[in-house]
């Protein structure tokens, strides 16, 4: 069977669905089969490409002239048996083959302040469309799966959930030395918090700043810390940065902006805590990252967090900056509580596998197919 797979957000700065996007096309390519996979681009793949995939790079940056424009007659042209949207709604719907579609989230529905008014409107208008046009449709988590089915009219069966996993990278090596020199180069010394996410405002970092800020003016232990605030700036994103400076927080609150794919586990393992404030995830990707790394995780009690965190980690609820405080505060202060989170994050995040995820998605791939 001859596959598309949108892969355009694959190739760096990426966010979740980029990494989501990797991960998943090297899964596939580890499974073997005699399937043959287009990876489509809009510049080429980095790296090299397994046996059995092509990349075809429509070089167009406008996100919509690719997928509308340049992507259908693309897609009719390598004789496709299935195109596989991986973007949440852009779908090239006159593509001439059957089509899935991964919803990872509906942000702009439940989070309307969390993206600009225009794209929230094209959300509307397509989502829909794309939800129709597909013949099944993927989600990350049941708690997305149950919002898509309360909103729209699709039925049940043809909504299924995959799970994502943690990337190879992301494991608990204990070198030292390593984890130091990443550290040094992002201005961090001694122990901090890790918040790691595009920043925007259903991201709650407000929430998580305010409560950094308290904690080191109310406990006594406090100051010896840092906050390093890793992602690139999405939609408002940059309002924090300025919100930092203004508060005179630098250089406790570090502003990492966006860090390397080679970086970031090296300070997930340096993390004495993985803070997770968002009000809203579609699954929750860091939190199984830093499991992953044996960081402990403290994450809001919203959306699909404690579906991903499950016992291994520690949920508070997501509007109360004193009571966060309190809790980093205790984490902080218990070595031991910490090392039992890291072993149930090490054994939840364990149960997460992208070769499972990929011998999933073939499934749904073959049953989207049959004529």
């Amino acid at each position: 069977m001859r596959i598309g797979i949108d892969a355009r957000l694959a190739t760096a700065p990426r966010t979740g669905i980029g990494s989501y996007t990797e991960s998943l096309v090297a899964a596939l390519g580890r499974a073997g089969g005699t399937d043959e996979f287009v990876l489509f681009t809009d510049e080429p793949l980095r790296g090299s490409q397994h046996q059995g995939f092509t990349n075809v790079v429509l070089p167009v940056k406008q996100r919509l002239l690719w997928t509308f424009g340049s992507l259908p007659g693309a897609c009719r042209a390598q004789r496709l048996a299935l195109f596989h949207g991986t973007a949440n709604f852009e779908l090239p719907v006159f593509a001439g083959c059957p089509l899935v579609v991964t919803v990872h989230d509906l942000i702009p529905l439940r989070c309307p302040g969390a993206v600009s008014p225009q794209f929230r409107l094209l959300f509307r208008l397509l989502v829909g469309r794309a939800l129709r046009a597909a013949r099944i449709v993927m989600t990350d988590a049941e708690y997305t799966r149950g919002e898509i089915l309360e909103r729209f009219p699709v039925a049940p069966h043809k909504v299924v959930t995959v799970p994502l996993a943690a990337a190879a990278a992301f494991t608990p090596d204990p070198d030292p030395e390593g984890r130091a020199r990443v550290c040094a180069r992002h201005g961090l010394a001694g122990r901090y918090l890790l918040f790691v996410s595009v920043f925007e405002p259903r991201k709650n970092i407000p929430l998580l700043v305010d409560a950094f800020e308290i904690f080191q003016r109310a406990y006594p232990h406090g100051p010896a810390f840092q906050l390093a605030l890793a992602g690139g700036a999405g939609w408002r994103g940059a309002e924090i940065a300025e919100d930092v400076r203004r508060r005179g927080l630098d250089p406790a609150v570090r502003i990492l902006g966006y860090v390397p794919d080679e970086d970031l586990p090296w300070l997930y393992r340096g993390a004495e805590l993985a803070v997770i404030p968002s009000q809203y995830e579609g699954f929750g990707l860091s939190a199984l990252e830093a499991m992953a790394c044996g960081t402990p995780v403290l994450a809001a009690d919203a959306s699909s967090l404690p579906e991903v965190v499950g016992d291994a980690g520690e949920l508070f609820a997501p509007g109360d900056a004193a009571l966060l405080a309190r809790r980093i505060a205790e984490l902080t202060a218990a070595p031991q509580r910490r090392a039992a989170m890291r072993e149930r994050g090490l054994a939840r995040a364990a149960g997460f596998s992208w070769d499972r995820t990929a011998r999933r998605v073939l499934d749904v791939y073959r049953e989207a197919a049959r004529p």
